[in-house]
């Protein structure tokens, strides 16, 4: 499973800053953070998920739709 808690982070900041610069700064990082994870090999279905799930944190859909993901990939790795 691929560590996501960098990500989480930046969200929780992002969610929580009120300057707007700051925010922008953060917003960037993130990018950073999205490129730095796609270049290493996670699944982008899963890392765009993710996003959604962060940047919408009370959507019970956007999480749901994750779980469903994750347990979907699991069973094929478990069937292969």
């Amino acid at each position: 499973m691929t560590d996501f808690s960098r990500l989480q982070n930046i969200y929780w900041r992002i969610r929580y800053q009120r300057n707007r610069n700051l925010k922008r700064k953060y917003y960037r990082y993130a990018a950073d953070e999205k490129k730095r994870l796609l270049d290493a090999g996670v699944d982008p279905e899963e890392l765009r998920l993710m996003w959604r799930t962060l940047a919408k944190q009370h959507c019970e859909h956007a999480e749901r739709h994750l779980k469903t993901y994750r347990s979907k990939v699991t069973e094929k790795l478990i069937f292969s």
